[in-house]
């Protein structure tokens, strides 16, 4: 079996250690970065299978390293303490395999590295057929990173009607969240 190197680019320690902590297991070596010039400095030598980044950093950000790296040649997890969809939109549109807001419980750590590592292996589906055109209207306007509320002004419906085709939205494309949505619109080019 061979290794699995993961990298955790994070400027606060307790949230290094912590995901090297949820990450620790066999057949898989954690290297820790404080920076994100330290990491692009490090990949140089020894290139990492998968990335947990950090958004926001002192210096070079999550999204600059994103960026000096699109597409980035292994996943990249970003990582924040402030759910913020355009960054999210932005980071998932440059090469970003997934989206995930601090504090981590381990099981949705996993979850996110099995999710990468298998969105990495399989590549992506070709999965907005089997949307209504309502559904793909909505979808669209997700992805682009607006509001429940947001789409429910733009399209003259309810709240709860845009919630409710969020749902089906979700579970027709087999996505958890708007990062998978926007994750497959890019896949699909269609942001």
């Amino acid at each position: 079996m061979s290794t699995l190197l993961i990298a955790v680019v994070d400027d606060d320690p307790a949230v290094r250690d912590s995901l090297a902590a949820f990450l620790e297991g066999p057949g898989r070596e954690i290297a820790t970065y404080e920076t994100g010039d330290a990491f692009l400095d490090a990949i140089e030598r020894s290139p990492p299978g998968l990335v947990f980044l950090d958004l926001k950093m002192p210096g070079r950000s999550g999204l600059d390293v994103l960026k000096h790296l699109s597409p980035p040649p292994m996943p990249v997890i970003m990582v924040t303490a402030h759910g913020d969809v355009p960054a999210a939109v932005e980071a998932l549109k440059l090469g970003a395999a997934d989206f995930m807001e601090k504090p981590f419980a381990p099981e949705a750590v996993e979850e996110a590295v099995d999710g990468a590592m298998r969105s990495r292996a399989e590549g992506n589906p070709e999965a907005l057929e089997p949307l209504t055109p309502r559904e793909r209207e909505i979808a669209a306007s997700l992805a682009e990173g607006r509001s429940n509320k947001e789409v429910a002004r733009a399209l003259d419906i309810s709240h709860r009607t845009v919630e409710a085709h969020r749902a089906r939205i979700f579970e027709k494309l087999g996505v958890r969240n708007v990062a998978g949505l926007v994750r497959l619109f890019a896949d699909e080019r269609l942001l």
